[in-house]
C-alpha cells in the first residue's frame, strides 16, 4: 500500500513460521504477505491458535521468520544483528500487549520513560516526554503512582503511553482489551483510535471482539495458515 516511491511503514512478503514438534515440523503459516500503510488501522482476527500473536511477533521483530521478509520503513530487516533490531524496534514500533508488561515496582512515569532511557535520551528530556504521553492518555495526575497500584484499565493506558514515548510510526497491539471489562475495553479502544489519528500511525491490532474489529479500516482474518481479507 505504499504511495508512489514512499515505502509502507510495515511490509511483509512470503512470511512462514515453522516449529520442530515431536520429531517433525509444525507449520503455523506460510506465504503470508501484507502492507500496513501510514494512517491505516487494520484488525487481525482469527480463532485461537491460528498464529496471530506469532505473526505480530514476527512483524514486531521480536522473533525470526522461517522464511520470507519483513521491511520497516522500507528497510529489510533480515540479516540485522540483535542490537540493530533492538534499535529499530525502539525507534519505529510501539507495542501494546494483552497482559500488562509494566514493572510494578516502578512508577507510571518511570515505566513510560524506559524506552527513551534505553535509547540514550537524557533523563530530564525523557521525564518531560513521559509526562506528555501520560497526559495524552488521561493519566497525568497518576504519574507518580506505582504501576502495581493502578487499575487494569489505568495500566493499559500506561502501556499505551510507553508505546508512544519514542514517537514510533507503527503501533502493534495484541488483544489490548482482552483482560478488561467491556466498558473499560471500549475506552481503551477509543483511546487507541485517538492516538492513532493524532500521531498518524500505522496500526495493526489483534482482537476477538467483532465490534472492535469492525472499527478498523480493514479486517484480515488468519485462517488455515493464510490471511483472508474480510468485508
Amino acid at each position: 500500500m505504499a504511495n508512489g516511491s514512499t515505502p509502507a511503514p510495515l511490509a511483509a512478503r512470503g512470511l512462514a513460521k515453522r516449529y520442530c514438534s515431536g520429531g517433525g515440523e509444525l507449520e503455523v503459516f506460510a506465504e503470508l504477505s501484507l502492507d500496513l500503510a501510514a494512517g491505516e488501522r487494520v484488525a487481525l482476527t482469527g480463532e485461537s491458535g491460528t498464529g496471530k500473536s506469532t505473526l505480530l511477533h514476527l512483524l514486531g521483530l521480536l522473533d525470526a521468520a522461517s522464511a520470507g521478509e519483513v521491511r520497516v520503513q522500507g528497510r529489510l530487516t533480515a540479516g540485522l544483528g540483535e542490537a540493530a533490531l533492538a534499535e529499530l524496534r525502539n525507534r519505529e514500533i510501539g507495542f501494546v500487549w494483552q497482559m500488562s508488561t509494566l514493572l510494578k515496582e516502578f512508577t507510571a512515569l518511570e515505566n513510560v520513560m524506559m524506552p527513551l532511557l534505553i535509547r540514550g535520551t537524557a533523563q530530564a528530556e525523557a521525564a518531560a516526554a513521559g509526562r506528555e504521553r501520560l497526559k495524552e492518555v488521561g493519566l497525568d495526575a497518576r504519574w507518580h503512582h506505582l504501576a502495581g497500584e493502578l487499575s487494569g484499565g489505568e495500566q493499559q493506558r500506561v502501556v499505551l503511553a510507553r508505546a508512544l514515548a519514542g514517537r514510533p510510526r507503527i503501533l502493534l497491539a495484541d488483544e489490548p482489551t482482552g483482560n478488561l471489562d467491556e466498558r473499560t475495553g471500549l475506552q481503551i479502544m477509543e483511546l487507541i483510535e485517538q492516538v492513532h489519528a493524532t500521531h498518524g500511525l500505522a496500526t495493526l491490532y489483534v482482537t476477538h471482539n467483532p465490534a472492535f474489529a469492525a472499527r478498523a479500516d480493514r479486517i484480515l482474518e488468519l485462517r488455515g495458515g493464510r490471511l483472508h481479507a474480510r468485508a
